[in-house]
């Protein structure tokens, strides 16, 4: 019984799909030969006539499914094994007789389940539990495996869960800790093997990827995941019927393993979960809803999750569109108008490993969110747009965005840090704003930017819960965004002391800026908020100048003056305007 096998499986896959067209070839012809060797008779110069035909696709036929249960299996036994010849022995001659095999092993599981139904002891389930023990070295054949599992049917095999689970509280809804899941390898892990190994070679039923689904508790489905080396496909399918059940039903009456054994999963294929976040658009709102870990009961799942998603979502994580869709998804589903991340009842997300872990994440595309503010304040300037699919993402969403990441102090902080090297990065300074033409637009197109990116960090502020100090420096902070392009590339400065002297400057005139808007917020001034963010503008405007002065730089005349300051206040003043009244009352 059995036999030793070695395949190159990407050399069989072609062969498997040339048998495939040598099949659709005879198939589309077989009418039309058939009618004509019945007209010619004996004098058709094909040998053996229509029989012939049926032959070669018999042998077709024959050999890609053979091919194709060879292949499925060596896939199962030598997981990752990439391209390349690989071998191994095998349980069984051939596909007929490892569906044969399922079959018959199927016969004594069931019998040890109806008598433990009438027993109800541990003898009973001991026996069940050496039924199932039989099947474990056989399970790598999918043809085996999707047999047992049509011989014991749907209903059987959700019992052998549910019976296991009867004595251990609320299991079958909200799933079991790590511990218990591996007590339960023990005799239900075989199973939970079969049905991940059918699944990953497409062996499954639509009763079983279907209604199953839908109609299995998800704690038997938790379960299964974690007693099994699941595909992606199924992990994700488990993760939607699990995550997308309505928030009631995951209250904190008992901790939600459900939740711990999908991280788990994830952990250990973080590309599954950057799949799910790309594909599904509901998932982010539904992963990452302040109820799901904060309150799942688990000590440490919210940094475990974080940790989770920092596999899934960091840069060169999987494949480049497949994580720029998965972080639209979450920018969006965060940021939705009614985003329980901001204002909800579940208070500011204050100490937050999740907004920490977005935010340390999230810098690649802050050039595309910053196009979309800028697309908003500025039509006109179409270089400067948002591409597909960021053009669909509203500025709001993405100001509330970052607005409920912000409720972290540390989170604020790397979305600043992020900000600032983006603002340089643009490299401003090579276009000087009052050269040619071509020059100019260059320099209107990235000042749009910086201005972008300014306006999405003084937007999203507004949502952030700090004290009027804090609030204070961070809009001090983003106010002089646009400032240290001009002080860092346009007038870059060799010299160390005077480059001292210039970031000096730059702080004393952050720290003039501090103090504007702390007496506004601290009702020193009559100033109104419209009255200090002309004062801001003006303040960046003249602090340009100055800077030029004392560092022998050429001085800007009156008329560029204004249009720095109006490019100042076109960029900024609105965001700025709206931060202050919303912060100042």
């Amino acid at each position: 019984m059995g036999e030793f096998v070695g395949i190159d499986p990407r050399g069989a896959d072609q062969l498997i799909r040339q048998l495939e067209s040598g099949k659709d070839i005879l198939g589309r012809a077989r009418r039309g030969l058939e009618a004509a060797i019945a007209e010619a008779g004996a004098s058709w110069t094909g040998a053996q006539g229509a029989v012939a035909m049926h032959r070669s696709w018999a042998f077709f036929d024959d050999s890609q499914r053979d091919l194709k249960w060879r292949v499925d299996t060596l896939k199962q036994m030598v997981p990752g094994s990439g391209t390349g010849l690989i071998s191994s022995f095998f349980a069984f001659d051939n596909e007929a007789q490892a569906a044969q095999q399922g079959k018959t092993d199927a016969a004594p599981i069931s019998e040890a389940l109806k008598r433990h139904e009438i027993e109800n002891t541990v003898a009973s389930w001991r026996k069940v539990a050496a039924a199932t023990g039989v099947t474990r070295e056989k399970l790598n054949d999918p043809a085996y495996a999707a047999s047992l599992l049509a011989a014991l049917g749907p209903e059987r095999f959700r019992a052998l869960f549910m019976h296991w689970m009867k004595d251990k509280g609320s299991a079958a809804d909200r799933g079991l800790p790590p511990a218990v899941l591996q007590q339960g390898r023990e005799s239900l892990g075989p199973l939970a093997e079969a049905y991940a190994n059918a699944e990953r070679a497409g062996r499954l039923s639509e009763e079983w990827r279907g209604k199953f689904m839908e109609s299995t508790p998800p704690g038997v489905l938790t379960a299964l995941v974690a007693m099994s080396k699941p595909s992606s496909g199924l992990l994700n399918q488990v993760a939607q019927r699990v995550l997308g059940r309505p928030l009631g039903a995951d209250l904190p009456t008992s901790p939600n393993w459900n939740l711990n054994a999908l991280v788990d999963a994830y952990d250990v294929d973080p590309q599954a979960l950057q799949t799910l976040l790309a594909d599904n658009k509901d998932a982010a709102s539904w992963l990452l809803h302040p109820q799901r870990a904060r309150m799942s009961g688990i000590a440490g799942l919210e940094g475990k999750l974080a940790g989770v998603l920092d596999k899934a979502l960091k840069s060169g994580a999987g494949a480049d569109g497949v994580r720029d869709r998965a972080w639209f998804n979450i920018i969006r589903g965060m940021g939705a108008e009614d985003t329980p991340w901001i204002g909800g009842s579940w208070g500011p997300m204050k100490d937050s490993p999740i907004s920490e872990t977005l935010a340390k994440n999230v810098a690649p595309y802050l050039d595309q969110l910053a196009r979309g503010q800028s697309k908003r304040d500025s039509p006109e300037l179409k270089a400067a747009f948002p591409t597909s699919p960021w053009d669909a993402l509203a500025p709001d969403d993405a100001s509330r965005f970052m607005g409920g990441l912000m409720q972290d102090k540390d989170a604020a902080n790397a979305l600043m840090k992020a900000s600032q090297d983006y603002t340089l990065g643009l490299d401003i300074g090579r276009f000087r704003p009052f050269g040619d033409e071509a020059t100019q637009d260059q320099y209107t197109s990235r000042a749009a930017l910086a201005g972008g990116a300014a306006n999405l960090m003084l937007s999203g502020s507004t949502h952030a819960e700090w004290t009027d100090d804090e609030y204070a420096d961070w809009l001090a902070g983003v106010a002089l965004l646009p400032i240290s392009w001009v002080s860092n590339k346009y007038w870059p400065i060799q010299d160390a002391t005077v480059a001292t002297g210039r970031d000096a400057g730059l702080d004393e005139a952050k720290d003039g800026l501090k103090g504007a808007i702390t007496d506004y917020f601290d009702k020193k001034t009559p100033a109104t908020a419209e009255d200090v963010a002309k004062r801001i503008v003006q303040r960046q405007a003249e602090w340009v100048n100055e800077s030029l002065n004392q560092h022998a730089q050429k001085p800007l005349t009156d008329a560029q003056q204004n249009e720095v300051r109006m490019a100042f206040r076109g960029r900024l003043y609105d965001a700025l305007l709206q931060a202050l009244k919303q912060r100042g009352g």
